[in-house]
């Protein structure tokens, strides 16, 4: 009687989350129509046009806000307690590293889904609520994973864009620009991701953010080691002085040697991650060879207490010795 009620309750909160999120959806997608035809200046035709026909009716004009918008979600419940909630603002950065346009709550939304409808899948097919508790975990982790590897992608782009970024700084010091100058020219010459987070940096520079102030932002956007470097050594040079084009080409000319030792142990230690791959794909695959050749062979794994002890054993071993040939060959400096 209990997994027919737990299934019910699944299926209940997996269809009350699909109604929630387009909801969500919708109200967010609305919320930045108004704001994009504001930006094009369709809301002065549109203020014009309520102007004019104010005479015939007396309906006031709709009012849209250019304060940024710091809510987690457009429901007022979900706003609320993601409030109060410490992985929100984590959540939000992440969001924004990544550059993926959307909100909090609406990445929660489809993480509960996503994991409602990958444990009910598990269970039904199953009938394990062991299963059903991975497939759960397994689901909602994949939005968390999509975030991660977009901002990996990103952190990955930025850095190999940025010793060049350094470079044209340089230049651009050198020809007498000012340093937002010179951090514009940046913005307008380079490709993205580099481009658009020194744009960044100089808007708000423009804006009248401190310097200090506008590069711990810059810091917070993009994490790099040697973007926090040149942070650092910009910052002392504002302080204390010094000459900041021959200090951005020894920052530069450092990234390119770090990149090329870098591509150098990579090279170095291919073949023992390779062995590392092959370690851990040799069992599986030797498995499922043995299982489409002679069924009954590997039988006794599954259904006896010894079998099933060695497969867990067995398992802890694979992922120990995959782990320590993966920490073997990497090498940090």
């Amino acid at each position: 009687m209990t997994e027919p009620v737990i299934i019910a309750g699944m299926i209940s909160a997996a269809v009350g989350i699909v109604f929630w999120g387009i909801y969500a959806l919708r109200s967010d997608a609305t919320r930045k129509d108004v704001v994009s035809a504001r930006l094009k200046g369709h809301t002065a035709t549109a203020t014009g046009a309520a102007t004019g026909s104010r005479r015939k009716s007396a309906a006031p004009a709709p009012k849209v806000s250019i304060v940024r918008d710091e809510k987690f979600s457009e429901i007022p419940f979900l706003n609320a307690l993601l409030g109060g909630a410490a992985f929100a603002g984590m959540l939000r950065l992440w969001l924004l590293q990544a550059r993926i346009k959307t909100s909090p709550g609406a990445v929660v939304l489809v993480t509960l889904l996503l994991a409602a409808a990958a444990g009910v899948s598990t269970h039904i097919s199953t009938g394990s609520v062991f299963m059903a508790a991975a497939g759960f975990a397994l689901g909602g982790s994949i939005p968390v994973v999509f975030i991660q590897q977009k901002r990996a992608k990103r952190f990955r782009m930025f850095a190999q864009q940025l010793p060049d970024a350094l470079t044209m700084m340089k230049n651009s010091l050198q020809a007498g620009h000012t340093l937002d100058r010179a951090m514009q020219v940046i913005s307008e010459e380079m490709p993205d991701p580099v481009a658009l987070e020194f744009r960044e940096t100089v808007e708000e520079l423009h804006l009248g953010v401190p310097v200090k102030r506008a590069m711990e932002n810059f810091n917070n956007r993009i994490i790099d080691e040697n973007l926090k470097i040149f942070v650092a050594a910009l910052l002392v040079q504002r302080e204390v002085g010094g000459n900041l084009t021959h200090l951005l080409g020894n920052l530069a000319g450092t990234i390119r040697e770090r990149f090329r030792m870098e591509q150098e142990v990579t090279a170095l230690t291919a073949e023992g991650r390779f062995s590392g791959y092959i370690v851990g794909a040799l069992p599986i695959a030797l498995g499922i060879i043995i299982q489409g050749m002679q069924p009954d062979y590997l039988q006794t794994l599954f259904t006896t207490d010894t079998g099933k002890n060695l497969l867990k054993l067995s398992f802890v071993l694979q992922v120990t010795g995959f782990y320590f040939i993966r920490r073997a060959c990497r090498v940090n400096f």
